[in-house]
């Protein structure tokens, strides 16, 4: 099979989210944050190289139940595409409802709301594991008879209509929005307000919204991201840390029973006898406090370079990983997730994060130099990554006093928090 329409517009995607930030500086607005909108990008960019790597079974299962247990054997036509298009977002309602009311598998979608601003990059924040979850609730299409390819195609287009709709320059679209799932309808559901939470599901149509009860109109500015915020950088913890905290909850509840609907009920259940539910906290656009960290702009100027280098080998990674030898394709993949976690680990001004950038410089040079140890390219590559090299570790010396005293600053900081 070819390459996914998700991957194709990926230039797409990137060159909107610079249109919004050329907007934003035209109208002296504040929509993007540099460490949060990298970290957004960062868990696009795991979730696509994940899904690569696991997309065998995911697809594997919907094939084997086509192949032996479809109804019907439906055509590829246009008429059928619309048709297929309507029942993949439905599927998407559910399995994004229930993403949201089942503990376990909120764990899996959590990384998608935990960014407090609201903006193009946000559509690019996905987790890696809630593929995992999601995929079971399109099984019935395979049943009914729609074939693998064509349903894979025809459903990337339902998750290619939500990027637009991640943004606040769009005001209220009319009566489109009686039918469509608009930046409106979906700011709410990126809220943490009371009132917002747990609403408008849809993905193309809100109508389902409006059949199933789970409606809400836009009134306040929402404040968003999550009701406990992630406060971190990291593009691997932020996909994990929901379930090292069930975990603690479940080890804190009593109870077999109880500890089953700590996983399966509806995230922030408790026992009578711990307290009850968690209550959802009022907030205020004007007095919440969002998570920031104050990397030195040195840092931040590194940091961009080397994410740039992340971005061109996860590109060629995405469009090339099926012609690579398996050694090397997850060689890479590892690398990316790696640089992905240096990234965030010194925009938090972690220590260890600044002591391990040679290791991890010099594991990207032999790597480059494995990747190409067969090809023409490999004498140009060594010169150019060893330049590539001895700029980054000079560079990346050279702020070592001001990381220090930044690293000594927030570690007081939180002592004290």
């Amino acid at each position: 099979m070819n390459l996914n329409p998700i991957v194709l517009s990926i230039p797409i995607y990137f060159t909107l989210i610079g249109v919004e930030l050329l907007v934003e500086r035209l109208q002296h607005t504040e929509r993007y944050r540099f460490h949060d909108a990298i970290t957004n990008i960062s868990c696009g960019m795991t979730s696509q190289i994940t899904g690569v790597l696991l997309k065998v079974g995911v697809i594997g299962m919907y094939e084997l139940l086509y192949t032996h247990f479809a109804l019907f054997h439906i055509p590829q036509t246009w008429a059928w595409g619309i048709v297929l298009f309507i029942l993949a977002d439905l599927c998407y309602y559910f399995a994004h409802r229930y993403s949201h009311e089942i503990n376990f598998f909120w764990g899996g979608h959590v990384v998608h709301h935990q960014s407090e601003d609201y903006n193009l990059s946000v559509a690019l924040r996905q987790s890696s594991l809630q593929g995992f979850f999601t995929f079971l609730f399109y099984l019935p299409l395979a049943i009914l008879g729609f074939e693998t390819e064509f349903f894979v195609y025809v459903s990337a287009l339902v998750t290619l209509y939500q990027f637009w709709i991640h943004t606040e320059f769009i005001g209220k679209l009319g009566p489109l929005e009686w039918v469509f799932n608009t930046p409106s309808h979906h700011r709410v559901h990126h809220g943490r307000n009371p009132k917002y939470i747990d609403k408008n599901y849809a993905g193309t149509f809100i109508i389902w919204d409006r059949l199933f009860g789970t409606f809400q109109v836009e009134e306040e500015t929402p404040v968003y991201g999550i009701t406990t915020p992630v406060q971190s950088w990291n593009p691997v913890w932020v996909n994990f840390g929901h379930y090292f905290q069930m975990r603690e909850q479940v080890r804190e509840t009593p109870g077999f029973w109880n500890k089953l609907r700590v996983m399966f009920g509806r995230p922030g259940w408790r026992p009578a006898a711990l307290g009850g539910p968690y209550q959802i906290p009022e907030v205020s656009a004007d007095t919440v406090q969002k998570y920031t960290t104050s990397a030195p702009r040195t840092v931040n100027f590194y940091v961009l370079l080397q994410y740039a280098v992340l971005l061109s080998v996860a590109a060629v990674f995405m469009f090339t990983q099926k012609d690579m030898q398996p050694a090397v394709r997850y060689l890479v993949a590892g690398w990316c997730m790696w640089t992905a976690v240096a990234c965030g680990a010194l925009f938090e001004a972690k220590r260890t994060g600044y002591l391990l950038e040679p290791v991890r410089l010099a594991a990207s040079l032999a790597l480059l130099l494995f990747a190409l140890r067969e090809s023409s390219l490999f004498v140009t590559a060594a010169a150019a990554g060893t330049a590539w090299l001895a700029v980054s570790l000079c560079w990346a010396y050279s702020f070592r006093k001001v990381f220090a005293s930044t690293a000594a600053t927030t570690a007081s900081s939180h002592a004290y928090a």
